[in-house]
């Protein structure tokens, strides 16, 4: 989703209202009745999208033995197309696009479930889940080089626009549950514009705008049609196809030769109200778990740290620790509200706002904002600047002090700004690591200098989970 126009549906509808010459086509499908459908829809609707604007050749012959009931719209709650286009990434996601896929997939049973039953609860078609698959492939950190974040790829505007926190404490874009809900409303707010679900993913992927400008200038709200036009970029054109391709594998894994997909098990916790800062890592302490694990669960935590000024956070942690988790806050919460006081360091000479916010991992905002001054602030030795607790407050060395200090001058690439600190802990290797964030070994090795696969516990390492 590289595009979200800010557009208010009031606005919206009133400039639809206005096109009377717009002729609906019969490219909808309604939420079968039984999966509690909400949006009404107008009469004489058909389930399968119309392909009037294609060729003959574009359309595939249903009556080919290998295909028999794979595309029959029973099985679909989002109308199936096939055409030339949807082939093309059938293609690509069975040949050269495999090995993504595969990922894809595999990743897929552990948030399916769930955001399923969100996009039942909310009146949508459950098969409205393959969106995410093609955004982001359903890797919650995933990030774009537009600055779209998670599952849903939610911009910070439009995420913040459907309830959405987006702050340098919490990034609910990836909460797997507060950005299902927030897509679920976006998504039925698009289909009310267009009255088509595949104009509604479009727009979801384009912006409203685009599409409404497409729609007006063509007379047509039917997708294939408007994707013959200039008014929608290849992107959007290829958005659609890409989606139906995705779904029609995912639900037939089998008969495309997926079958040695090893499935993560689908998500599972229990929640516990936690009503004051504190870090993960001090919680996993409690119930002999791991930070990482937590970090996890909860994955909008930017800092694995419950946020101050919070009321009560509804925290996720392991099935069967809930009970642990609620008397260990109650009986330890003195000793674990300590634990997230900020940490005082004495300026030294030649420091700036720039090297003590690297020396520490931590953005300079962060520090002007704890300590009440300016980035213009001037530093004097020897005064004592306040450190969030959870940055690496370890001593700095000598040696990195002074390469933090004749460090040449730098422009902040993005890519920097996406890195986090992991510590190597007992029995993992660069592979698993690896693996659970989603990146390759090879890049691990470039972050971090390497020379060698061996590594010890304690070792810090550099990871960009977004790349």
């Amino acid at each position: 989703m590289l595009h979200r126009d800010i557009f208010f549906l009031p606005f919206v509808l009133v400039v639809l209202g206005g096109c009377a010459f717009i002729q609906p086509d019969d490219n909808i499908l309604a939420p079968p009745d039984s999966r509690g459908a909400k949006i009404a829809l107008p009469p004489g609707r058909s389930n399968v999208e119309k392909i009037e604007s294609l060729t003959i050749d574009d359309v595939v012959k249903r009556e080919e033995p290998s295909t028999a009931g794979l595309y029959d719209n029973s099985r679909y709650d989002f109308p199936i197309t096939i055409n030339s286009k949807v082939e093309g990434w059938m293609d690509y996601f069975t040949g050269r696009g495999r090995v993504h896929f595969e990922r894809y997939l595999a990743r897929s049973s552990r948030y399916i479930p769930l955001m399923k039953h969100i996009l039942r609860n909310s009146g949508l078609p459950e098969d409205l889940v393959y969106l995410a698959m093609i955004e982001s492939g359903f890797n919650i950190r995933a990030k774009s080089i537009a600055r779209a974040v998670g599952p849903w790829q939610f911009m910070p505007a439009t995420g913040t626009r459907y309830g959405l926190r987006v702050d340098s404490w919490i990034d609910e874009r990836q909460d797997p549950i507060r950005s299902t809900e927030a897509a679920a409303r976006y998504l039925k707010d698009l289909y009310l514009m267009f009255e088509s679900w595949y104009l509604a993913a479009a727009a979801y992927n384009a912006g409203e705008n685009k599409l409404l400008r497409a729609v007006r200038e063509l007379k047509t709200n039917n997708y294939w049609t408007i994707c013959k036009s200039r008014y929608i970029a290849r992107e959007t054109k290829d958005y659609v196809p890409k989606l139906i391709a995705a779904a029609i594998l995912a639900k037939n894994p089998e008969r495309f030769n997926f079958e040695e997909i090893v499935y993560q098990d689908p998500l599972d916790f229990e929640n516990v109200a936690v009503k004051y800062p504190i870090h993960l890592r001090d919680i996993a302490e409690l119930i002999n778990s791991t930070e990482d694990e937590l970090r996890y669960l909860n994955p909008e935590l930017r800092r694995g740290v419950i946020p101050p000024a919070t009321k009560e956070y509804s925290l996720r942690v392991p099935v069967g620790t809930q009970v642990l988790v609620q008397k260990a806050l109650i009986a330890k919460k003195s000793d674990l509200e300590k634990s997230i006081q900020p940490v005082q360091y004495s300026i030294r000479r030649g420091d700036n706002l720039y090297l003590i916010s690297r020396r520490f991992g931590v953005s300079i905002k962060e520090l002007t904002d704890l300590n009440g001054i300016s980035r213009r602030t001037r530093l004097k030795v020897g005064r004592q600047l306040m450190i969030p607790s959870y940055a690496n407050t370890s001593t700095p060395t000598k040696e990195r002090v002074v390469a933090a200090k004749s460090r040449p001058k730098t422009t902040k690439t993005k890519e920097e700004d996406d890195f986090i600190t992991h510590t190597v802990r007992k029995g993992e290797s660069l592979w698993s690591i690896a693996v659970k964030y989603n990146v390759t070994v090879q890049q691990i090795f470039r972050w971090n200098h390497l020379k060698r696969s061996q590594i010890q516990p304690g070792k810090t390492l550099r990871i960009n989970p977004g790349t």
